[in-house]
């Protein structure tokens, strides 16, 4: 199978060289595979950096945009000079273990599958309080999410590392704020699987402060409270597990509590802050608020 990466960044200067150097070491890459970096109006030298290895490397094309217009439109930049069958995409700060892509790649043997993610290893977890709060809703969700993909109930992958069919999207409209789940659910309305592969992972850090877990989860449930009033229903995203799919919620959690009883304690002091956001995200969408470009998130770089 034909593959193409695509990577969207912004001021990542302090991750994308190790990023690159990740993806372009993978192992079991299809020979032609080429990896497209879009830097959307950087005030750093992130673009710098992809160019010194573009001159080192061919494989790797850099698409400098001098103003920043949001992920989904950096999307369709990749999307416009993607040659391949398969496109993944990974996020700039991320890091990826050496057979990621490679895992990534191997449900696509079966022609029914349109889209596989891969699942979060968190690398900050002991950060802080919040932290390792979030920490804990993110082993949370790993668990729901793969026991939703074993039985063909998936609507959603992270964006951080996902792998689609590019005949499948055409365009990404560029006011979607989780693209993820925006490509997701058109997989499964033209009829194919949106599914895991439980061996491929990443590493991303999650927010160790109060305001960025707010922003950052602000925006996010934004893009779920926007994809539901497009289509009626929430992705298999953690909103939509806990509505619609609420006794895998509940099994994951109490394997969560059964393995480690403080997560309990911790839970508790999240899901406050997920109130919080789910309350500034429905005024956003109220008041007509958008998160095309939201606010870096320093505490996760």
């Amino acid at each position: 199978m034909n593959l193409t990466i695509g990577v969207c960044a912004f001021n990542e200067a302090g991750n994308i060289k190790a990023l690159l150097r990740d993806v372009l070491g993978q192992e079991g890459l299809p020979r032609a595979t080429k990896v497209i970096v879009v830097a959307s109006g950087c005030t750093d030298n992130t673009a710098d950096i992809v160019r010194e290895i573009t001159m080192e490397d061919p494989r790797v094309l850099l698409v400098e945009e001098e103003a920043r217009t949001g992920k989904a439109s950096a999307i369709n930049r990749i999307l416009a000079m993607c040659p391949s069958e398969l496109l993944a995409l990974v996020d700039a700060d991320t890091r990826l273990p050496q057979d990621a892509l490679a895992q990534v790649l191997q449900p696509f043997s079966d022609e029914k599958i349109g889209v596989v993610g891969g699942l979060p290893i968190v690398g900050n977890p002991e950060s802080s309080a919040v932290s390792k709060a979030a920490t804990i809703i993110w082993r949370v969700m790993r668990q729901a999410l793969s026991e939703l993909s074993l039985k063909g109930k998936l609507s959603f992958v992270m964006g951080e590392l996902c792998c689609f069919r590019t005949s499948l999207v055409g365009r990404v409209p560029e006011t979607v704020v989780n693209e993820d789940a925006y490509i997701a659910r058109l997989a499964r309305s033209k009829g194919f699987k949106v599914v895991l592969a439980p061996q491929a992972t990443f590493v991303v850090k999650v927010p160790s402060s109060i305001p960025d877990y707010l922003a950052q989860r602000r925006r996010v449930t934004f893009g779920h409270l926007q994809m539901r009033a497009q289509t009626g229903r929430f992705a298999s995203s953690m909103e939509g597990i806990a509505l619609n799919h609420t006794w895998t919620l509940l099994r994951a959690m109490v394997r969560e509590a059964a393995s480690r009883p403080m997560s309990i304690i911790r839970t508790l002091f999240v899901l406050e802050l997920e109130v919080v956001a789910w309350a500034l995200a429905w005024f956003d969408l109220r008041t007509g608020k958008q998160h095309v470009l939201w606010r870096r998130i320093e505490s996760t770089k």
